[in-house]
């Protein structure tokens, strides 16, 4: 038998029982973009699967931290490992595209839906049809549906793709003043939406920190992230939602990050030298980000050198680690990567780093709450059809994903062509200060045998204490139910 989707995957199977019957093979799909999760591990000679690590340690899988996982973590954030490796020994993740497939108590897993080759055939004329995919992906049940609304491009185009359909519901969260905030309200004001407006409720305190972890179930690489989502998922959740959509993926699928532009221009250059030479000169005049960190943030996402730099915050000194060292480990390498081409750079984003482990956030926030969560951005036929825009489209006018600022001209002119990058996350509260935290795990887990330097964590930034206190947290829990 085969199942289409991981949303209709099994349950674990008890301790020591085969999910199949003897002399049956069952293929077990992940969908392309990765939204659903599927895990699996072995378990006294039969193989058992799941959508949590929960699930499988319940079925009887041992909980073991695997220390070159922690170790690529800490030092640099790494939470995608390659030939799907997690944090956990003997737990592997299906990638986005691939089959798992069990038979007689092994199993192997292969490709079945890579992402479609960039073809760059089409252009504007598409936009109708784009129009009519996304609405289309909004699905049923609508009437206990609501939006995370942003105020970026991509919330924005499914909040004006909704209004088709009826009057969208939009959940906004941010201090008064937060830009992302006053966007969002302009474009519920634009579609004539009374949004539900949520405030921080306060600076984050430990205790909600690690309650996030743990629902997480793996240490969360980007400080403060994704607090905002907790918040506002259970808010909606406790509002009677009962499905959660998000832009999620838009920035990924339509090559919309910073790092993007200039290997895209690269490329359209080979072909057509006077259209890149125009794009890159309005993309210079109106930028995403300062030219600082414009520069530090596409040698970061392209080269596994700069992302360690950027990362390491000390850690790497803790860990006994140079940056060099670091930038030779294995998951490093595979996370981190050295990109000098955009379809490359297209494909790492969408099933290696960014994208896999936001997907995880959403699904496990959303499980939590007891509420379904959808992605429209990552729908087949959406991602099929913006697979094959052309560069000179995809970058019109020298921004960042031109066809969305089309799409909908009902929006604000203010909000489809701002071309200043910021970030739903950023809207966060203040965090406490980790660092008492991680000297008392230091004393207590596993990172105490990690760490080789344990005077360099009073030197550590921010940055790093986030990401030593988020796997503290989890490896702390183990010690105290004795995993």
């Amino acid at each position: 038998m085969c199942m289409e989707s991981a949303a209709s995957l099994f349950g674990c199977a008890a301790p020591g029982k085969s999910l199949l019957p003897p002399g049956d093979t069952a293929c077990f799909s992940r969908d392309r973009a990765g939204v659903e999760p599927l895990l699996y591990a072995g378990l006294e000679g039969e193989i058992v699967a799941g959508k949590t690590y929960e699930a499988l340690f319940a079925a009887g899988v041992p909980r073991k931290w695997r220390s070159e996982a922690l170790v690529d973590f800490l030092a640099t954030g790494t939470c995608v490992f390659p030939g799907g490796k997690t944090f956990f020994e003997g737990v592997f993740e299906v990638p986005p595209g691939h089959d798992l497939i069990v038979s007689e108590g092994s199993a192997s897993v292969v490709e079945r839906e890579p992402l479609p080759e960039a073809s760059g055939e089409l252009g504007e004329e598409t936009l109708p049809l784009l129009r009519d995919l996304l609405e289309e992906a909004l699905g049923d049940g609508l009437e206990t549906a609501a939006l995370c609304l942003s105020g970026g491009l991509d919330s924005s185009s499914l909040a004006a793709a909704w209004a088709k359909r009826g009057t969208p519901r939009c959940f906004v969260y941010g201090p008064p003043g937060a830009p992302d905030r006053e966007r969002a309200l302009e474009v519920a004001e634009s579609l004539g939406v009374k949004p539900v407006l949520l405030e921080p409720e306060g600076p984050a305190t430990l205790d909600e920190l690690k309650e996030l972890f743990r629902i997480l179930e793996i240490p969360v690489h980007i400080p403060g992230a994704p607090l905002p989502q907790f918040r506002l998922i259970r808010a909606m959740a406790n509002d009677g939602v009962k499905t959660v959509l998000s832009g999620q993926g838009g920035d990924e699928l339509l090559c919309g990050y910073p790092w993007h532009f200039p290997l895209a221009m690269k490329k359209l250059r080979s072909g057509d030298p006077e259209a890149a030479a125009r794009l890159e000169a309005l993309h210079e005049k109106n930028p995403p980000f300062g030219p600082i960190e414009l520069r530090m943030t596409r040698r970061c996402f392209t080269r596994t050198s700069s992302w360690v730099v950027l990362n390491d915050g000390g850690a790497c000194g803790a860990l006994g680690l140079s940056r060099e060292e670091a930038a030779e480990r294995e998951g490093v390498r595979f996370f981190g990567a050295d990109l000098d081409d955009w379809d490359a750079l297209r494909r790492h984003g969408m099933t290696r780093r960014s994208l896999r482990y936001l997907l995880h956030y959403d699904h496990h926030l959303a499980r939590h709450f007891g509420v379904e969560g959808r992605a429209p951005m990552l729908s087949a036929d959406v991602v099929d059809l913006v697979s094959r825009f052309r560069l000179d489209f995809l970058y019109g006018e020298g921004l960042l994903k031109y066809p969305l600022r089309l799409l909908f001209p009902e929006l604000p002119e203010s909000i489809r062509f701002e071309a200043r990058k910021t970030g739903f996350w950023h809207n966060g509260p203040s965090l406490p200060n980790f660092r008492g935290e991680v000297r008392r795990m230091l004393e207590t887990t596993l990172l105490g045998d990690l760490v080789i330097r344990p005077e360099m964590v009073e030197k550590m930034t921010p940055a790093a204490l986030w990401r030593f206190f988020s796997a503290g947290t989890l490896l702390e829990d183990d010690t105290l139910i004795g995993g």
